[in-house]
């Protein structure tokens, strides 16, 4: 085994605690944040192309057979998560700005990479790429009547141009480019490198984490209170999540409620800012870079609830 395939073997192995350390120095170090910014595109469609070539796509065409759980989860993350969001920030005085930006990330499908955080878990990284997948593209139909009626005069605008654009490069994209792969170094040899396919997986993450943290350090420096009030909101966000996320589907198997929290907890913030055109404000542009950090150390943070549901069998 050379080198490299040692280290990346080690990063497979250290994903956990890989993930949280890539958004740390995004942050303390800006200019590698800013330099690895345009690096932002390749590390999003080679973390799920990765991800696909670790899966049976076998395994993936029947679940995809079995539409009642994806049909499921795309009803309680499109449709009844924001409901529930809007009507309890409603009750809680919450203010207009920081009310768009819950209402925008609950109505978000999971971000792309959470078949990857599934497979850093051990879990279910079919269904986590086929709930992905199904919530993403019924986004279209769930978006504008959620923007039309739970944020009216808001001055939102839903671009389905950009989004029909976004989904090309960072959903189909992935399948192509997994496909020729897979056909041209077949399923045998792929699963020999599972390993190094994984620590593959965490530089790619590790590369998103650092730079999509471009520009928050300089806001934090010049406005502290707000960064915090945004983290804050980020991290209860993102624990509320997880676990409703685990309540609602632990009937169905411990693998599969918290591979469905994973869904529920890390939203694609970034998809949802591309397709809003820019028209939801500055505070979510910023919360797009801010909410990745509470993402990036579920899979840490997870790791302990889930050997003990292991154990219990809940």
């Amino acid at each position: 085994m050379t080198a490299l395939a040692r280290v990346l073997a080690l990063l497979g192995r250290q994903a956990r605690w890989a993930l949280p350390a890539g958004v740390f120095v995004g942050v303390v170090a800006p200019p590698l944040a800013e330099l690895l910014r345009p690096l932002l595109t390749v590390a999003v469609v080679g973390t799920l192309t990765g991800a696909l070539l670790r899966l049976d796509w076998s395994q993936m065409a029947e679940a995809a057979r079995r539409p009642a759980l994806p049909v499921l989860l795309a009803a309680w993350l499109l449709a009844a998560s924001p409901l529930i969001v809007w009507a309890l920030t409603g009750l809680a005085g919450v203010d207009d700005e920081l009310r768009r930006v819950l209402v925008l990330q609950s109505a978000a499908p999971p971000i792309g990479s959470a078949a990857v955080f599934a497979l850093i878990l051990g879990l279910d990284g079919v269904g986590a790429v086929i709930g992905t997948v199904t919530t993403t593209l019924l986004l279209p139909l769930t978006l504008t009547p959620i923007v039309a009626t739970l944020l009216p005069g808001s001055g939102l605008q839903v671009d389905l141009a950009a989004f029909f654009a976004r989904v090309t490069i960072f959903v189909v994209l992935p399948f192509v480019l997994a496909g020729l792969l897979r056909r041209g170094l077949g399923a045998a040899r792929l699963a020999r490198h599972d390993e190094l396919l994984g620590g593959l997986n965490v530089v790619l993450l590790v590369i998103f984490a650092i730079a999509v943290m471009d520009g928050v350090t300089d806001r934090l420096l010049r406005d502290p209170a707000f960064i915090a009030l945004l983290l804050f909101v980020a991290c209860a966000y993102a624990v509320v999540m997880h676990a409703t996320g685990w309540l609602l589907f632990r009937r169905l198997g411990v693998a599969t409620a918290y591979t469905c929290a994973v869904m529920s907890g890390n939203r694609n913030v970034g998809l949802m800012l591309v397709v809003t055109a820019g028209s939801a404000g500055e505070a979510f542009s910023l919360y797009t870079g801010i909410a990745q950090i509470p993402m990036y150390f579920a899979p840490l943070l997870l790791g302990p609830f889930l050997r003990r549901s292991r154990r219990t069998g809940a």
